[in-house]
């Protein structure tokens, strides 16, 4: 990045890296959610066939 001349720099630098973490922060809790939710939708499909075998069972 060469020298930093004056203030207006740092602050340019700053909001970079500020913007970087945030970033990856967003995609951390989205990812989260995401795998949270296919696993939710994993078990919802796994007890629909279930009851529908034990409903094609008579029971």
């Amino acid at each position: 990045m060469g020298r930093i001349q004056n203030e207006d720099g740092i602050i340019l630098v700053a909001s970079l890296i500020l913007l970087f973490i945030v970033s990856l922060f967003l995609f951390t809790l989205v990812s989260w959610h995401s795998n949270l939710y296919r696993t939710f939708d994993s078990i919802e499909t796994y007890y629909e066939k279930e009851t529908k075998k034990i409903m094609w069972q008579g029971g």
